[in-house]
């Protein structure tokens, strides 16, 4: 009896949704708040009676941004349920806000509780009541009892010093603002600098307290009026900034005069010289190693790592004020640790794009008719205005683009960009001539071409080779009259983007692969006709896009239930597919689009060959010459200059429709 009890309490723990951390800690993406918040509801049909659930449901809920009546909805709901619980008095202090009775409720919660979940609110109320001793215990008990990452209160510390002597700073939601507090705090750093923070100065009372208490004229402008532009109007012989994270509805009507300084931005009638402030602040007063080590071995979701991508504007900046004063060192130094940046928000493409103007670094290429709309019917979407080939490049295609470079006199692009068969010699010198064609050779080579491996993707460029390809398709496709698109961008994708579209679920959610939620059959002999949701991130792996054709326990296996392969991987040689083949059937590459794509219609972004991402030195999806573990979905492979095992597919970003 007593093991059939434990089995029932480990069955329910099992199935107990993940809870919520604070986001003074983590922030995820709006994609995993919206699964937690399904999870909950469904977890709560079945086990309603424990208030720290609800909690936990309600949280995911506010999280996700339901709606307001959603919120009341799932509080009163709390409260009729959990009568004076802490969980009542907090969901409903939550859902009214810094109101008045929000303050009152909030009070409530914090003194029913006996956790450090409420630490944070304990803070803020002090800060409504200027209590200034209660601020410091509170700051002290955060940040004594770890509860937030380094990587915040380094971000925050880059924030203060981006504040001129005695400056204003205008802040948004506890996790900017709460670390900015515990560094004046507990570590007694820039204690000069006065931060307002707009969601406690909705309460009227708070702000006459907190603008007599700091001197400030209080706005006698129509209340409709934001803060952000009535009170610097009341008070113009102070200096206002404001946070890089502060929404942009609070800026619309001052937002033409705000010069960027750092991590945050200055408010001037008069024009500055910004790049002289950005400058001294940036390099003489930020932290900027832990952007580069991760000291602390940080979850990607760390908030201060989310924030993370807010350097890249004032990094932008101060290294187009070295472009401009002629300092290449300092402009190259800059640009990369924008790249840097920017690769770890995964934004490094965008940023890339940006830093090449219009999205090129190429020469300026001869425009030649070409089939745009055979191309446009090639690409597929991803999601938003990013679209991907179907197939990855062929040999083809990759001869054609040769070709234009020595019919059109692009010598040094052709020496960058030809296939290099330098490591080869003997016979594996003559097989890859076989595969390849040379388009140095003379004409009479040339209208002999083979065709055998023309529809094989082509192999053995450099990854500087295939970004000068994809500058010379975006030039020839934003050259053609007849075009679907008026502006766009082909590149190599992210990591991220590749993962995605490999994938090949039509409806994914985030761009972080783990926590997208995907629809598939579930497990069971008969082939059910329902399809049950699953998170990735909840799963061992999901390897291969097959994940839902049969089973979802198909996920992770190479072969189908015939036993024949799915991708063109390093397969034993040994019979299967009921005999009718000896391993995959392929000993080196096959054409592509031999086998399935996958939902959103790729084709091989298994096995054949690697396929090149953004940064260089990596493939993904593995190739011919890969076992099946070494070629899924997230299988990063590592090379050096050119590979027979490595290619690529372009993607597509349209820039203007």
């Amino acid at each position: 009896m007593t093991i059939v009890l434990l089995l029932g309490q480990q069955l329910i723990a099992a199935n107990k949704p993940e809870s919520i951390p604070s986001k003074l800690r983590e922030i995820k993406t709006t994609s995993w708040y919206q699964s937690k918040f399904q999870a909950w509801e469904v977890y709560l049909e079945e086990n309603p009676d424990n208030p720290s659930d609800w909690l936990e449901y309600f949280i995911a809920a506010a999280y996700s941004g339901v709606s307001k009546s959603k919120l009341e909805e799932i509080s009163a709901d709390i409260a009729t349920k959990f009568q004076s619980s802490f969980e009542a008095a907090y969901a409903s202090a939550k859902t009214n806000g810094w109101s008045d009775i929000g303050v009152k409720q909030m009070a409530n919660a914090v003194q029913l509780s006996n956790s450090p979940a409420t630490m944070a609110e304990e803070l803020m109320l002090a800060e409504f009541y200027l209590n200034k001793k209660g601020r410091e215990s509170a700051s002290k008990k955060l940040y004594s009892q770890s509860q937030l990452h380094a990587s915040s209160l380094n971000y925050s510390y880059n924030v203060l010093m981006s504040v001129g002597e005695n400056g204003i700073l205008f802040t948004e939601g506890e996790s900017t603002t709460i670390p900015i507090w515990i560094l004046q705090d507990e570590m007694n750093v820039r204690t000069d600098v006065s931060v307002i923070n707009l969601e406690l100065a909705t309460n009227q009372t708070y702000l006459k307290r907190k603008l007599d208490d700091l001197g400030l004229q209080i706005p006698t402008e129509e209340s409709e009026l934001s803060l952000s532009y009535s009170l610097p109007r009341a008070n113009p012989n102070r200096e206002f900034y404001f946070a890089l994270t502060l929404p942009k509805k609070n800026l619309k009507k001052i937002e033409d005069r705000l010069y960027v300084v750092g991590l945050t931005s200055q408010l001037s009638d008069s024009r500055i010289n910004n790049y002289a402030i950005l400058k001294e602040n940036i390099e003489n007063k930020f932290l900027l190693d832990y952007l580069t080590v991760d000291f602390n071995g940080e979850p990607k979701t760390a908030t201060g790592r989310t924030y993370e991508g807010n350097y890249i504007v004032p990094f932008i900046l101060l290294k187009e004020h070295y472009d401009k004063t002629g300092n290449e060192l300092k402009s190259g130094y800059w640009t990369n640790q924008i790249l840097n940046v920017a690769d770890r928000s995964h934004l490094k493409s965008r940023v890339e794009m940006l830093l090449n103007k219009n999205g090129l670094k190429s020469a300026n290429f001869v425009i030649t008719e070409i089939n745009v709309k055979e191309m446009d019917k090639q690409l597929t979407k991803v999601k938003d205005n990013i679209y991907a080939s179907i197939s990855e490049t062929t040999n083809e295609q990759y001869e054609t683009f040769l070709d234009y470079l020595i019919n059109n006199g692009y010598d040094d692009l052709y020496q960058k960009a030809r296939i290099d068969l330098s490591k080869y010699d003997g016979a594996a010198l003559g097989m890859h001539k076989s595969y390849h064609f040379d388009l140095r050779k003379n004409s009479k080579h040339k209208g002999s071409r083979t065709t055998d491996f023309s529809q094989h993707p082509a192999m053995d460029m450099t990854h500087e080779a295939a970004k000068i390809y994809c500058e010379w398709l975006t030039a020839q496709y934003n050259g053609q009259e007849k075009r679907k698109f008026k502006k766009v961008q082909f590149r190599l994708p992210s990591e991220q983007e590749w993962t995605m579209a490999a994938l090949g679920y039509v409806d994914f959610q985030s761009w972080v692969f783990e926590d997208n939620i995907v629809k598939a059959r579930p497990y069971g002999e008969d082939k059910p006709k329902y399809f049950e949701e699953y998170r990735i991130g909840d799963y061992d792996s999901v390897s291969y896009p097959w994940y839902h054709f049969d089973w979802f326990k198909y996920r992770n296996s190479i072969i189908n239930n015939k036993g024949c392969y799915l991708a063109n991987t390093k397969a034993p040689e040994i019979p299967a597919c009921q005999g009718q083949m000896i391993g995959d059937g392929f000993t080196f590459t096959n054409k592509v689009t031999t086998y399935f794509s996958n939902d959103m219609g790729l084709f091989d972004v298994i096995g054949n060959i690697a396929e090149m991402i953004d940064e260089e030195g990596k493939a993904m999806g593995g190739s011919w010459d890969h076992p099946a573990n070494e070629s899924t979905i997230t299988s990063v492979m590592q090379y050096e200059h050119s590979e027979p095992t490595v290619g690529f597919r372009v993607f597509m970003e349209v820039i203007e429709e």
